[in-house]
Order: C-alpha cells, then sequence, then structure tokens
C-alpha cells in the first residue's frame, strides 16, 4: 500500500460523528470525559527521558495535539503545529514521605483529571508520582483524541521511545514506526463518504427495512418490564474459569457437534438471553 505522509498535521480538522455525538449530548463533565492508564515502575522513572519521549510522541501522533473550540456554529476541532501552545503537561509529586499514599495519589490524579480545557488544551496530561515502594506514571488523555486502540499504539510507542531515550544520548532522535494516515485526512474522508452516491442508496435500502419491521416487529419478549435500561442501571459480571474449564472449552467441548469455540459462546449467549 501507498506510504502515508509523514508530514505534521496542522489546520482545521471535521468532527466525526461520534465527536458530534458527544458534543450534542452536552455532557455536565465536557472538559473531563478522559481516558487514564497508570503505569508503575520499581525504580524512578528517568525524568529527562520521559520528557524526551512525550515530547516526540506529541510531535508524531498528530491527533493528540487537537484542542476543540466552541464556536457559534458548536465546536471545531483545530489540530495545533508543534510549535503551537503547550503540547502535554507533566506535574512531578514526590509522595514517598506521606503516611496515605493511595489518598494523596488519589487526590492528585482527581486534580490532574479535572484540569483539562478543551479549547486551551493540551489534551494530554501527566502525573509523575514518586512513592516509597515506585515510581506511578499517569497518563490522561481526554476520549476525544484517544480510544482502546489507540492506546495500544500509544503505550507500544511510549515504551520503545523511553528505551530509545535512556539507552541513546540526548542528540538521537527518538524512531517511532511510518506514521499511517492521519486524523485530519480520516475524518476528511470518512465525511466525503459519508455523503457519497453510495451512501444514499445504503440510506435508502435501510431506511425501506427500518419501515418495514417497524411495521411487523414483535418486541423480545422480557421476564419483567423495564421502560428504559440506562447504561447507569448496567452490572458487570466476571466469571473466572480454571485452567482445566478453559481446557475443556478450548479443546473438548466442540467435538461433540463439530462446532467452533464461537458457536458455542454464540449459543451460550442465545440462551442467556
Amino acid at each position: 500500500g501507498k506510504m502515508a505522509s509523514q508530514e505534521e498535521a496542522v489546520g482545521p480538522v471535521e468532527l466525526t460523528p461520534i465527536q458530534r455525538w458527544f458534543f450534542e449530548q452536552q455532557p455536565a463533565d465536557l472538559h473531563h470525559s478522559n481516558q487514564a492508564m497508570m503505569l508503575y515502575r520499581a525504580g524512578r522513572f528517568d525524568i529527562d527521558a520521559l520528557r524526551r519521549t512525550m515530547d516526540r510522541m506529541v510531535q508524531h501522533h498528530d491527533a493528540l495535539r487537537t484542542v476543540f473550540r466552541e464556536t457559534e456554529q458548536g465546536y471545531v476541532a483545530w489540530n495545533r503545529s508543534v510549535a503551537e501552545g503547550e503540547l502535554y503537561t507533566l506535574d512531578i509529586v514526590d509522595f514517598s514521605r506521606v503516611e496515605d499514599e493511595s489518598t494523596a495519589v488519589k487526590a492528585k490524579a482527581s486534580e490532574i483529571q479535572a484540569s483539562i480545557h478543551l479549547s486551551e488544551g493540551p489534551l494530554v496530561k501527566l502525573g509523575l508520582f514518586h512513592c516509597a515502594e515506585g515510581d506511578h506514571l499517569l497518563i490522561v488523555i481526554h476520549h476525544l483524541v484517544v480510544d482502546g486502540v489507540s492506546w495500544r499504539i500509544l503505550l507500544e510507542d511510549l515504551a520503545s521511545g523511553y528505551e530509545q531515550a535512556v539507552a541513546g544520548q540526548t542528540g538521537t532522535a527518538i524512531r517511532l514506526p511510518h506514521k499511517t494516515d492521519s486524523f485530519q485526512v480520516w475524518a476528511k474522508q470518512l465525511s466525503a463518504y459519508a455523503s457519497s452516491a453510495t451512501m444514499e442508496r445504503e440510506h435508502a435500502y435501510w431506511q425501506h427495512i427500518e419501515q418495514a419491521e417497524a411495521s411487523l416487529a414483535k418486541p423480545l419478549p422480557k421476564d419483567f418490564a423495564n421502560d428504559n435500561a440506562l447504561l447507569r442501571d448496567s452490572e458487570v459480571v466476571t466469571v473466572r474459569w480454571t485452567k482445566q474449564e478453559t481446557e475443556q472449552l478450548l479443546k473438548q467441548a466442540h467435538r461433540a457437534y463439530n462446532t467452533e469455540m464461537n458457536d458455542l459462546l454464540l449459543a451460550a449467549l442465545g440462551k442467556a438471553v
């Protein structure tokens, strides 16, 4: 495939449907819908190496430099250049002599979480907490510019960049994998695809289906009435299987009917519903 542009992405970025949806919800905690990771290291982090790694990260991952400004037409996104303002913050706090470390860390973490401002940026904030048993590194990023998939890439790049920064001399540039298409390009292409003739035909098809189904559809039978199921009312039940049970599911259970493991999991889901 073609190599994506390795140039810095700068300038206006179209909002994607999910970002538009987010602003339409008018959430009370607009600025603090963050995702966070806490990394632990038994020793101390090399602060100079950490700063150089983060400088490289926000330069390489263009979307991390985004800010969202409110206009009369609603929010608009702007991808800042590397020279445009502060691109991340790093708070360093020594809790090693504090009696109740975990409460102190939690309080500081909450303060960092609450300090993100969409229009001013940065949307990336770090806290490095020196504790008695080692260092905790908190990374907070606004959900508008990060998701579960991006975290995997960011954490890999962070680990690799930090190792390079510790090993290399101050002058050597940290090398990260080539960039793929920028979020700026993706948002533009998404918008173009949404208004294409193909999507127009799709739209008509699904509208037809929806109208046909509305006249035929009977709701799924339920054990008890529940008008509006809200996310806040849901709960997660986690079941841990033993090594033996896992082995049975993976290697033996499917022999009876020559099924895939997925078929069994789907059947179980069906029975549960």
